[in-house]
């Protein structure tokens, strides 16, 4: 995928989310299924993801490359790097997840400011990845939590794929926890 392509699905994926969030009762949206996340932490784990990659997208090439490095291979695909990532979830059944990344509650009367601050981030991102040539995604390394370092695009791929991986998920704790 090049640039104007990662921006469609990133915008495209993160409305789709938000859109089907906004669509839900309050009481789907605040179920709390079995041991799992509820819709509204689902979301706030996506907000919480992707306000420090909107950072690196806006942060100089040469603190980049100073802190991760450049990277000697070439970028995976959108496909590899999500039998990738889905291998490495299946690997790490003991994988912590940072305390950054963990959810909090949001109530349903909250929902929507967090689907602004969501949508600002996204811009954010992709307003940033505008100043990066296709070369630099490719060349430029950044540390995934439980993936490693990958390549600025191949993070780009990660949060479209991210999003839908939680969407997903929404959908299976509503249909496996009924009310």
């Amino acid at each position: 995928m090049d640039k104007k392509e990662i921006r469609k699905h990133l915008e495209l994926n993160h409305y789709r989310f938000t859109n089907k969030l906004d669509g839900l009762s309050a009481v789907d949206f605040e179920r709390i299924p079995g041991n799992k996340w509820t819709a509204g932490q689902q979301l706030d784990h996506i907000l919480k993801s992707v306000n420090p990659t909107a950072k690196i997208y806006n942060t100089d090439l040469t603190v980049l490359q100073e802190k991760y490095g450049l990277s000697n291979r070439v970028s995976r695909s959108y496909d590899q790097l999500v039998s990738d990532y889905l291998a490495v979830l299946v690997t790490l059944k003991d994988f912590v997840l940072p305390e950054r990344f963990i959810p909090t509650k949001i109530a349903f009367a909250e929902r929507s400011g967090h689907f602004e601050n969501l949508h600002n981030a996204i811009n954010d991102l992709v307003h940033g990845l505008q100043n990066f040539e296709e070369t630099h995604l490719d060349t430029y390394l950044v540390k995934h939590p439980a993936m490693g370092k990958l390549t600025l695009r191949e993070m780009l791929y990660f949060t479209i794929y991210h999003v839908t991986h939680h969407d997903k998920q929404i959908l299976e704790n509503l249909e496996n926890y009924p009310k």
